[in-house]
């Protein structure tokens, strides 16, 4: 058998695998089949596979959308990633990111490109660390100056306190001294918890992979190193996740 006849044949599984799709068959196939020449095939027929179960299982698939320009671009994108890569992780990624822009399509066009770049040259295992920094953001670092804001007024209690009981009464004023405890208990317990996070064996890294993964993160804009100018500065120790970063993890989640 030639090698024309081989690709013959093959065409034509694929072509059958999606006919086989109840609602959308056509439409991916017509996408899809203008860039075979230049697919490698075994990666591409395994996407397929996945994305055929898919929209045989779920038929309340939003089809008005997968002949515009924005999800044309986005598949194209997307069978062009595919075919560069082995992981199984990312496969599902790319059928979940095509299914969401079908139902719900991106406001952010212009963003998903570089997404799709970031999940591509990222390891599954950078994703991870990335993905477990999100705590590690505004709302962490301001959770630590309002426990130390509470501990200074518990420990530096106001020359004036005798007024400040008089005027809330006794009780309230009490009260108020056991929910700043309260507040600095649970914010300390918090992040007693995060912190493993920032430690290379939470992760199952050694200590240089997981700097060089956080370093790769930090070199794309994802992470940020917050310790510069704190005292006794690690480089790279205390990172926090971006504005871009948390926006990147909300899409490859959705």
């Amino acid at each position: 058998m030639t090698e024309i006849s081989k690709k013959e044949i093959i065409n034509s599984l694929t072509k059958s695998a999606f006919s086989m799709i109840p609602f959308a068959g056509q439409a991916l196939n017509e996408l899809v089949f203008e860039y075979n020449g230049r697919l490698k095939q075994k990666r591409l027929n395994n996407f397929i596979e996945v994305l055929s179960d898919y929209f045989v299982q779920n038929r309340d698939i939003n089809l008005k959308n997968i002949k515009t320009d924005d999800f044309n671009d986005l598949f194209e994108s997307i069978l062009r990633k595919v075919v560069t890569t082995k992981s199984d992780f990312k496969l599902k990624r790319f059928k979940k990111i095509l299914v969401k822009e079908l139902n719900n399509p991106s406001k952010e066009t212009e963003l998903i490109s570089l997404y799709l770049d970031l999940i591509s040259s990222l390891s599954e295992e950078e994703l991870r660390v990335l993905y477990n920094h999100r705590h590690f953001d505004s709302i962490y670092e301001n959770e630590l100056i309002k426990r130390a804001e509470l501990y200074q007024n518990l420990n530096n209690p106001s020359i004036n306190e005798n007024q400040e009981i008089d005027k809330l009464g006794r009780e309230i004023y009490k009260n108020s001294n056991i929910s700043f405890k309260d507040e600095i208990s649970r914010i300390t317990h918090k992040h007693k918890y995060l912190k493993k996070y920032r430690k290379a064996e939470s992760h199952k890294l050694d200590e240089q992979k997981f700097l060089f993964y956080k370093q790769r993160l930090f070199s794309k804009g994802l992470l940020t190193d917050h310790g510069i100018g704190k005292y006794n500065y690690i480089p790279f120790d205390q990172m926090q996740i971006t504005e871009f970063g948390k926006r990147f993890i909300e899409f490859i989640k959705s």
